[in-house]
């Protein structure tokens, strides 16, 4: 089935498109070319195919890198990704439905040796990054919740694909990690830490709290879900965190600390909130819609000071900058400095994954984007597809990221496919019985 970009007008300024249906038999409407989409999603399973340890019997077998240049540091949270990506890559006929099957199947194997590492894995939950090799954890990398939840997302979601014995190992994995054990307090609110400091301590240090929205609405959902029962948490957690709602251009939604776009996305592409709404009514879809068309409005404002920005070039989210790594990229709403359209941290830094992640909420200005990214020769790479950041004027000269990042190829690979097929990687997930059960354990009902 093919989809047909549907366009509304929503205000004086510009046009955005609210969403997208497909429509097989309409005239009135041109059918999207998915060649620029399709030409990403190889460029991505390159990387991931170059990036991951694929060597039968190594004890790191399935994980992937964190960046490129880092031949010997695995993320979980990448190789998570990837896990959700074996579908795609399976429909998109870059492989065959068994040799994915059984690379995932391996891969699960791996997980489970490391959730038993008391070295790696702390309550179930494992290091945020780990020897690509030997799946220790690296140095005095943090146990994380947020990672390890991207892990597990990706393992139901691969299950549910190629189903059998992988939903089982996968159950199985969901149903070790315990997020009672990562229970802090902040004002007297009770919080999911973001992890511990070191597995090997008497009492691991809680780190910060979970305390404001951002991308860990996946752990409610798999907390208050799990398979296993005694290690379920309950609603307060969700409850518990802070959510507040900013407008920006007449646009209101519930916004993240420092607004960037991932916080808006990775949760929507494993689970399908649009079906859902929250206790009071909140849909996070739709607030990942307005995030989107907030962080385009403000790129669009921002233009004249800033040459990377324009009607094509858009997207602030965490990544590269030519002053190294930031999380600290965003745009308004955010709880981070108010509304002030200059943030000095931004220093005009555009990440392509940021614009192509919203392509199911934006899918217009995302895949106008996605040409205009692959137009810059110094950006897009023939093998492994659009590098990861890049500034047009910093300095006073073009910078252009040689690096690529395993998470920002991942979001591209899932949103790129939600929005080519409908929801095809976000509706996997949700055929598992435990995750409908998460949802209404949050209090989440049927829109």
């Amino acid at each position: 089935m093919k989809r047909i970009l549907l366009a509304l007008s929503i205000s004086p300024l510009l046009f955005s498109i609210t969403g997208c249906k497909r429509n097989k038999n309409s005239s009135s409407e041109p059918e999207i070319d998915f060649a620029p989409i399709d030409a990403e999603l190889k460029g991505c399973y390159e990387y991931f195919k170059y990036c991951t340890n694929y060597t039968d019997g190594s004890n790191g077998y399935g994980l992937s890198r964190d960046r490129m240049s880092n031949s010997s540091m695995s993320s979980i949270a990448a190789t998570g990704f990837l896990l959700a990506s074996y579908p795609v890559f399976v429909e998109q006929k870059y492989m065959s439905k068994e040799e994915a099957a059984a690379i995932v199947d391996k891969t699960f194997d791996t997980v489970l040796r490391m959730q038993a590492d008391e070295e790696t894995a702390y309550g179930g939950c494992l290091a945020h990054f780990v020897n690509m090799n030997t799946a220790k954890r690296l140095g005095t990398s943090e146990i994380s919740t947020i990672d390890t939840a991207i892990l597990v997302s990706g393992a139901i979601t691969a299950s549910q694909y190629f189903g059998g014995d992988l939903i089982t190992k996968a159950n199985t994995i969901w149903g070790n990690v315990d997020f009672t054990k990562f229970v802090t307090t902040k004002s007297g609110k009770s919080h999911i830490s973001m992890g511990v400091d070191d597995p090997t301590k008497d009492v691991p240090v809680q780190l910060s709290p979970w305390d404001y929205y951002a991308e860990q609405l996946m752990i409610y959902i798999l907390g208050a879900g799990n398979p296993n029962e005694n290690h379920r948490i309950s609603s307060t957690y969700y409850k518990n965190i802070t959510k507040k709602t900013g407008t920006y251009e007449g646009i209101s939604h519930i916004h993240s600390w420092f607004g960037s776009l991932f916080t808006y996305q990775f949760s929507q592409a494993f689970f399908n909130f649009k079906e859902y709404n929250d206790y009071k009514g909140i849909n996070y879809y739709n607030n990942s819609v307005n995030a989107s068309k907030t962080n385009y409005l403000f790129c669009q404002k921002n233009a004249k000071n800033y040459a990377t920005f324009s009607e094509e070039s858009w997207g602030l989210t965490a990544c590269d900058t030519p002053l190294g790594y930031s999380g600290e990229l965003g745009a308004p709403p955010r709880g981070f400095g108010g509304n002030s359209t200059e943030y000095l941290r931004i220093q005009g830094t555009v990440a392509p994954t940021a614009a192509l992640g919203s392509m199911p909420f934006t899918p217009e200005e995302s895949y106008r984007a996605l040409k205009y990214f692959q137009s810059l020769e110094k950006l897009n790479s023939e093998t492994y597809g659009l590098r990861d950041a890049f500034n047009l004027d910093f300095n006073g000269n073009k910078w252009y990221d040689p690096d690529y990042i395993g998470i920002d190829k991942g979001i591209e690979v899932l949103q790129l496919y939600n929005f080519k097929v409908t929801d095809f990687v976000s509706n996997l997930a949700m055929k598992n019985d435990n995750v409908i059960q998460g949802f209404v354990n949050n209090e989440f009902v049927k829109a």
